[in-house]
């Protein structure tokens, strides 16, 4: 697989919305291109109130929201970025399965992601 000459990888974190493990809301979104340059990073103010920061996972604490736009401004901010040739990339809906047993999806972790698709174990 070879990748293009110019590309952006748009990293979100979620905190916690509710209880269930599919009640997220997106906090914080940044995009880095192919030389690594960050070109746009943003807290974003989730819908809904927040039950958990997921901390350990985020790095977000409670009062780090606090005057960060809406999910939909930072959206147009990151669309205006990549630009109207941007071909997005949800490697969740490639590495998923149906799970019978409870009616839904499982996603698999990125770093299965990222080894499936270079081939070998390369973040271990």
């Amino acid at each position: 697989m070879s990748l293009p000459e110019h590309f952006c990888c748009v990293d979100v974190e979620c905190v916690a919305t509710g209880r269930r493990h599919d009640e997220r809301g997106v906090a914080h979104v940044a995009v880095v291109d192919q030389d690594e340059h960050l070109l746009l990073k943003r807290k974003v103010r989730p819908s809904g109130k927040v039950e958990n920061y997921l901390t350990p996972l985020t790095g977000l604490r409670p009062g780090d929201l606090g005057g960060a736009p809406p999910l939909e401004e930072v959206r147009r901010e990151v669309v205006a970025l990549l630009g109207p040739s941007m071909v997005p990339v949800n490697l969740a809906e490639v590495f998923k399965t149906y799970n019978p047993r409870y009616n839904n999806y499982s996603f698999f972790s990125l770093q299965h992601e990222a080894n499936t698709l270079l081939g070998h174990g390369c973040l271990n």
